[in-house]
Protein backbone atom coordinates (compact mmCIF):
# COMPACT_ATOMS: atom_id res chain seq x y z
CA UNK A 1 0.00 0.00 0.00
CA UNK A 2 2.52 2.36 0.81
CA UNK A 3 4.49 1.64 -2.59
CA UNK A 4 0.99 2.58 -4.50
CA UNK A 5 0.62 5.83 -1.95
CA UNK A 6 3.90 7.30 -2.67
CA UNK A 7 3.42 6.33 -6.75
CA UNK A 8 -0.10 8.48 -6.75
CA UNK A 9 1.46 11.28 -4.58
CA UNK A 10 4.67 11.72 -7.58
CA UNK A 11 2.35 11.54 -10.42
CA UNK A 12 -0.34 14.17 -8.44
CA UNK A 13 2.74 16.68 -8.34
CA UNK A 14 3.99 15.93 -11.56
CA UNK A 15 0.67 15.83 -13.25
CA UNK A 16 1.20 12.52 -14.55
CA UNK A 17 -1.52 9.93 -15.14
CA UNK A 18 -1.03 6.79 -13.36
CA UNK A 19 -0.54 3.62 -15.17
CA UNK A 20 -0.69 0.43 -13.08
CA UNK A 21 -0.88 -3.20 -13.66
CA UNK A 22 -4.62 -4.79 -13.60
CA UNK A 23 -3.66 -6.73 -10.96
CA UNK A 24 -3.26 -3.67 -8.37
CA UNK A 25 -6.46 -3.18 -6.83
CA UNK A 26 -6.96 0.98 -5.90
CA UNK A 27 -9.68 1.61 -3.07
CA UNK A 28 -10.11 5.51 -2.59
CA UNK A 29 -11.75 6.65 0.11
CA UNK A 30 -12.43 9.80 -0.47
CA UNK A 31 -13.10 12.71 2.31
CA UNK A 32 -12.03 10.95 5.31
CA UNK A 33 -12.06 13.51 7.31
CA UNK A 34 -10.46 12.28 10.66
CA UNK A 35 -11.33 8.25 10.10
CA UNK A 36 -9.12 5.90 8.54
CA UNK A 37 -11.05 3.02 7.08
CA UNK A 38 -8.04 -0.36 6.24
CA UNK A 39 -7.40 -1.24 3.11
CA UNK A 40 -8.39 1.91 1.05
CA UNK A 41 -6.06 4.64 0.29
CA UNK A 42 -7.44 7.52 2.59
CA UNK A 43 -7.70 11.05 0.43
CA UNK A 44 -9.00 14.55 1.93
CA UNK A 45 -8.68 18.18 0.68
CA UNK A 46 -7.82 18.91 4.40
CA UNK A 47 -4.65 16.98 6.25
CA UNK A 48 -5.76 15.43 9.42
CA UNK A 49 -3.97 12.23 11.38
CA UNK A 50 -5.73 10.03 9.18
CA UNK A 51 -4.73 10.94 5.89
CA UNK A 52 -2.67 9.30 3.06
CA UNK A 53 -3.02 11.90 0.52
CA UNK A 54 -4.35 15.60 0.17
CA UNK A 55 -5.48 16.25 -3.00
CA UNK A 56 -9.13 17.54 -4.56
CA UNK A 57 -11.21 15.52 -6.50
CA UNK A 58 -10.80 16.80 -9.71
CA UNK A 59 -6.78 15.98 -9.12
CA UNK A 60 -7.28 12.74 -7.81
CA UNK A 61 -9.08 11.82 -11.04
CA UNK A 62 -7.08 13.11 -13.33
CA UNK A 63 -4.51 11.20 -12.17
CA UNK A 64 -6.49 7.52 -11.38
CA UNK A 65 -8.65 7.74 -14.27
CA UNK A 66 -9.38 4.03 -14.79
CA UNK A 67 -7.35 2.95 -12.06
CA UNK A 68 -9.72 2.41 -9.33
CA UNK A 69 -11.57 -0.85 -8.08
CA UNK A 70 -13.51 1.07 -5.67
CA UNK A 71 -14.33 4.35 -4.40
CA UNK A 72 -15.65 5.41 -1.63
CA UNK A 73 -17.64 8.68 -0.16
CA UNK A 74 -18.79 9.10 3.11
CA UNK A 75 -21.03 11.98 3.99
CA UNK A 76 -19.28 13.50 1.23
CA UNK A 77 -21.76 14.02 -1.68
CA UNK A 78 -24.08 16.86 0.01
CA UNK A 79 -21.12 19.24 0.04
CA UNK A 80 -21.63 19.51 -3.64
CA UNK A 81 -24.15 21.48 -5.50
CA UNK A 82 -27.62 20.22 -6.15
CA UNK A 83 -27.53 19.61 -10.33
CA UNK A 84 -30.82 22.09 -10.67
CA UNK A 85 -33.01 21.62 -13.32
CA UNK A 86 -30.72 21.97 -15.60
CA UNK A 87 -28.90 19.36 -14.34
CA UNK A 88 -25.05 20.89 -13.63
CA UNK A 89 -22.43 18.76 -13.90
CA UNK A 90 -19.11 21.00 -13.05
CA UNK A 91 -16.80 19.90 -10.40
CA UNK A 92 -18.57 21.44 -7.66
CA UNK A 93 -21.41 19.99 -8.48
CA UNK A 94 -23.17 16.67 -7.27
CA UNK A 95 -23.53 15.33 -10.76
CA UNK A 96 -19.99 16.11 -11.76
CA UNK A 97 -18.92 14.68 -8.79
CA UNK A 98 -20.46 11.10 -9.53
CA UNK A 99 -18.86 11.86 -13.31
CA UNK A 100 -15.58 12.37 -11.91
CA UNK A 101 -15.43 9.03 -9.51
CA UNK A 102 -17.07 7.15 -12.55
CA UNK A 103 -14.02 8.75 -14.82
CA UNK A 104 -11.50 6.74 -11.62
CA UNK A 105 -13.01 3.78 -11.73
CA UNK A 106 -12.40 0.49 -13.68
CA UNK A 107 -15.87 -0.94 -15.40
CA UNK A 108 -17.25 -3.01 -13.31
CA UNK A 109 -15.86 -0.90 -10.27
CA UNK A 110 -17.91 -0.02 -7.33
CA UNK A 111 -18.70 3.32 -5.72
CA UNK A 112 -19.92 3.27 -2.23
CA UNK A 113 -22.07 5.85 -1.26
CA UNK A 114 -23.15 7.46 2.11
CA UNK A 115 -25.35 10.22 2.65
CA UNK A 116 -27.62 11.89 5.06
CA UNK A 117 -31.04 10.56 4.49
CA UNK A 118 -33.33 13.28 4.43
CA UNK A 119 -36.29 10.80 4.34
CA UNK A 120 -35.61 9.40 7.72
CA UNK A 121 -34.26 13.17 9.37
CA UNK A 122 -37.48 14.62 8.57
CA UNK A 123 -39.39 11.38 10.10
CA UNK A 124 -37.78 11.91 13.24
CA UNK A 125 -38.85 15.91 12.82
CA UNK A 126 -42.00 15.44 12.06
CA UNK A 127 -42.51 12.79 14.76
CA UNK A 128 -41.66 14.79 17.27
CA UNK A 129 -38.83 12.56 18.47
CA UNK A 130 -36.39 15.72 18.25
CA UNK A 131 -36.82 19.17 17.79
CA UNK A 132 -34.94 20.83 14.54
CA UNK A 133 -31.60 22.43 16.45
CA UNK A 134 -29.40 21.07 17.82
CA UNK A 135 -28.90 17.59 16.15
CA UNK A 136 -31.05 17.45 13.23
CA UNK A 137 -30.03 20.78 11.76
CA UNK A 138 -26.35 19.76 11.40
CA UNK A 139 -27.18 16.86 9.66
CA UNK A 140 -29.43 18.53 7.05
CA UNK A 141 -26.74 22.09 6.61
CA UNK A 142 -23.43 20.77 8.06
CA UNK A 143 -22.10 22.03 11.15
CA UNK A 144 -20.43 24.38 9.19
CA UNK A 145 -17.51 25.33 11.98
CA UNK A 146 -14.53 25.23 9.05
CA UNK A 147 -15.82 26.17 5.21
CA UNK A 148 -16.27 22.79 3.39
CA UNK A 149 -18.47 21.76 5.98
CA UNK A 150 -21.35 23.03 4.49
CA UNK A 151 -24.19 21.08 2.70
CA UNK A 152 -25.18 22.32 -0.55
CA UNK A 153 -27.61 19.20 -1.60
CA UNK A 154 -29.89 16.98 0.34
CA UNK A 155 -30.75 12.93 -0.75
CA UNK A 156 -33.30 10.51 0.07
CA UNK A 157 -33.19 7.48 -1.96
CA UNK A 158 -35.40 7.70 -5.15
CA UNK A 159 -32.95 11.39 -5.81
CA UNK A 160 -29.87 9.56 -4.92
CA UNK A 161 -30.80 6.45 -7.25
CA UNK A 162 -31.68 9.26 -10.35
CA UNK A 163 -28.42 11.04 -9.74
CA UNK A 164 -25.87 7.42 -9.93
CA UNK A 165 -27.85 5.97 -13.04
CA UNK A 166 -27.66 9.47 -14.86
CA UNK A 167 -23.88 9.34 -14.14
CA UNK A 168 -23.70 5.88 -15.79
CA UNK A 169 -24.05 3.61 -12.82
CA UNK A 170 -26.17 0.61 -12.22
CA UNK A 171 -27.21 -2.46 -10.03
CA UNK A 172 -28.11 -0.03 -6.65
CA UNK A 173 -27.92 -1.87 -3.94
CA UNK A 174 -28.30 -1.11 0.19
CA UNK A 175 -24.84 -1.75 2.15
CA UNK A 176 -24.26 -1.96 6.15
CA UNK A 177 -20.90 -0.90 7.23
CA UNK A 178 -21.23 -3.04 10.46
CA UNK A 179 -21.56 -5.97 8.07
CA UNK A 180 -18.47 -5.18 6.00
CA UNK A 181 -16.39 -4.15 8.77
CA UNK A 182 -15.76 -0.41 8.53
CA UNK A 183 -14.70 1.84 11.54
CA UNK A 184 -16.90 3.89 12.44
CA UNK A 185 -17.68 6.90 10.39
CA UNK A 186 -20.70 9.01 9.12
CA UNK A 187 -21.97 5.93 7.30
CA UNK A 188 -23.20 4.70 11.22
CA UNK A 189 -24.85 7.74 11.76
CA UNK A 190 -28.18 7.14 13.99
CA UNK A 191 -30.66 9.15 16.29
CA UNK A 192 -32.18 7.59 19.01
CA UNK A 193 -31.61 4.07 17.33
CA UNK A 194 -33.01 5.26 13.73
CA UNK A 195 -30.50 5.23 10.87
CA UNK A 196 -29.86 8.56 9.42
CA UNK A 197 -27.36 7.77 6.94
CA UNK A 198 -28.61 6.50 3.49
CA UNK A 199 -25.85 3.45 2.53
CA UNK A 200 -26.02 2.52 -1.25
CA UNK A 201 -23.07 0.92 -3.52
CA UNK A 202 -23.47 1.43 -7.36
CA UNK A 203 -21.98 -0.37 -10.37
CA UNK A 204 -20.17 1.60 -12.86
CA UNK A 205 -21.25 0.50 -16.29
CA UNK A 206 -20.17 0.63 -20.13
CA UNK A 207 -19.26 4.43 -20.39
CA UNK A 208 -20.35 3.39 -23.96
CA UNK A 209 -23.92 4.20 -22.71
CA UNK A 210 -23.40 7.30 -21.36
CA UNK A 211 -21.62 8.93 -24.53
CA UNK A 212 -23.43 12.18 -24.35
CA UNK A 213 -22.37 12.70 -20.07
CA UNK A 214 -18.50 11.19 -21.67
CA UNK A 215 -18.43 13.43 -24.05
CA UNK A 216 -17.85 16.09 -21.73
CA UNK A 217 -14.49 14.19 -19.75
CA UNK A 218 -12.80 12.55 -22.28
Amino acid sequence: MDNIIGEIKRNLNSNKKLDLPTSREIKINFGCGKVRQPGYINVDVRNTEAVDIVATLPELSSCLEGQCSEVYLSHVLEHFGAPGKKLRQGDSDVLGVLLLVRKMLIQGGIARIAVPDFNAICKIYMDGVLPLYPKLLGRLCGEQEYPENLHKCVFDREFLEFCLSHCGFEKIQNWDPREEGFEKDSSFDQLGGVGTSLNVTAVAGSRKKEKSIWGKLF
